[in-house]
């Protein structure tokens, strides 16, 4: 026989005295004659898929106590397809502890059965010729009701955590600028074992960091490599969170994505699914009622903040130039693609005569499918630096700076309140032209995906015998497509 165990690593649970009992509990099972030659057990969830079981490292602690290990789930499924298994039968204390999941404790049992070897538990009859079919019904019903027990038990908890987070206790490490204020808990038998909970209070000394680091995003227009060091530039007035790694861009990111800094309490800016854990969009967050700590920025700030990061891109800042040589394009993160608004891109090239051109490029791909969706028949833009500066000097020296520049722009304005009205209904017109252009253009659509339906629907006319026409297949002409 090979024993399989599984334990959670949960807070109130000890994995080595459950893994003990497990143990002993399948070793007293076991009918006179057979005997245990494998043992193997995990420390992990049992809603983890079945493929992805048996691959953490949590047991090492446990295997060191000296509790008897031979592998994992992932190797008691490899030895029993191996062509001479250790083992002629599997015990587990409980059904449940193979899975929590109904499909992979199913595929489990599947899989050693087609190896021939049956798997057994502790509170079922000890039959060599395999489980009857009360002892099916009875585990079905048990597996059953062991997923709706981990599903129902991890909504109950998410609930809490809902509440805890609206009723304004922190959840997680606290925010750089914060400090936790210990309260003891309100259940008295878990403040008697002295938990507590945590409220958010500022931080005199770093809590004015992280306003200073909105205002350099939201006022000065920075990136976070340049927030980065402005901050190193002076690490005793700007403790960093971690004083070895000192400021990173990362952890300036991080500050300036977190809106626990508003005053308000958020959860669920990550799930988890499948044991990872993804970002989730910010509709989906949840925020208290009303603010439950001192804000270190208002909302209005930290929602320009996450403005001011998609706005500002991947252009660099003149405080932190780049360190590759000859890379110094004058109008970088300036020029804007009319057709599609996307940021044009630098680019060096060398001619013929080995004299080096520097264009600006629109970045619009027409083989990736959601830029040809989004712009369709977008053609290639491409500009030459010195065309453009070319423009700009004639432009300012011209029109900003020159000496005819108010007559030039008395020109473009009408001389009169009819003229600017003349203006006003001239633009009026050529919008309403393109107006009517999309109009029309919508119209010939919807006709032309109505038409096939009208087709389809249309009944056949009898020919002159009076008998139904014949089948499209079988045509004269050969098989005729049928409207969708």
């Amino acid at each position: 026989m090979a024993i399989l165990a599984r334990t959670s690593t949960l807070l109130l649970q000890d994995p080595m005295a459950s893994l003990r009992r497990q143990i002993r509990s399948c070793t007293e099972w076991l009918p006179a004659g057979w005997q245990v030659t494998a043992c193997y057990w995990d420390v992990e969830s049992g809603g983890i898929d079945l493929d992805r079981r048996g691959h953490g490292d949590a047991w090492r602690p446990f295997a060191e106590a000296g509790i008897p290990r031979d592998g994992g789930i992932a190797d008691l499924i490899h030895e029993a397809k191996s062509p001479a298994p250790p083992f002629a039968a599997v015990v587990c204390e409980d059904i449940e502890r193979s899975a929590r999941d109904m499909f992979s404790a199913l595929k489990l049992e599947k899989e050693l059965d087609a190896q021939g070897i049956p798997l057994f538990a502790t509170d079922e009859p000890a039959q060599i010729e395999g489980i009857n079919a009360t002892s099916v019904l009875v585990r079905r019903i048990k597996q059953g009701i062991a997923e709706w027990y981990r599903i129902q038990l991890k909504d109950k908890v998410w609930k809490g955590l809902k509440e805890h987070s609206l009723d304004g206790w922190n959840l997680g490490p606290v925010p750089y600028g914060y400090t936790g204020q210990r309260v003891p808990h309100p259940i008295p038998a878990k403040a008697a074992e002295g938990r507590t909970k945590t409220r958010l209070i500022p931080d005199p000394a770093r809590g004015p960091i992280v306003t200073l680091i909105y205002q350099w995003r939201v006022t000065h227009h920075v990136g976070t490599p340049t927030i980065a060091a402005r901050l190193n530039a002076d690490p005793d007035r700007y403790p960093a969170p971690s004083p070895d790694s000192g400021w990173t861009a990362i952890t300036v990111a991080r500050i300036l994505a977190n809106p626990k800094y508003t005053g308000y309490m958020v959860l669920g800016r990550t799930r988890r699914h499948k044991n990872k854990a993804r970002p989730m969009p910010p509709d989906q967050w949840i925020w208290s009622a009303q603010p439950t700590h001192d804000a270190l920025v208002d909302k209005a700030t930290w929602d320009a903040a996450q403005r001011a990061g998609a706005d500002h891109g991947t252009s660099r800042d003149t405080e932190t130039p780049t360190t590759r040589p000859g890379r110094r394009y004058q109008l970088r993160s300036r020029l804007w693609c009319k057709i599609c608004r996307h940021r044009m891109r630098g680019a060096t090239r060398t001619g013929p005569n080995r004299a080096t051109y520097t264009y600006y490029r629109c970045p619009h791909d027409k083989s990736i499918p959601r830029h040809a969706a989004a712009h369709p028949g977008h053609p290639s833009v491409t500009v030459r630096e010195d065309d453009l500066m070319t423009a700009l000097t004639s432009f300012f020296s011209e029109r900003v700076f020159g000496p005819d520049r108010a007559a030039m722009l008395a020109a473009q304005l009408p001389a009169s309140a009819e003229g600017q009205a003349t203006q006003r209904q001239d633009k009026a017109a050529a919008l309403r032209r393109q107006l009517a252009k999309i109009d029309t253009a919508e119209n010939a659509l919807i006709t032309e995906l109505e038409a096939p339906a009208h087709r389809a629907t249309r009944p056949p006319r009898p020919s002159a015998t009076g008998s139904a026409p014949a089948s499209p297949s079988s045509t004269p002409n050969g098989p005729r497509s049928k409207p969708n």
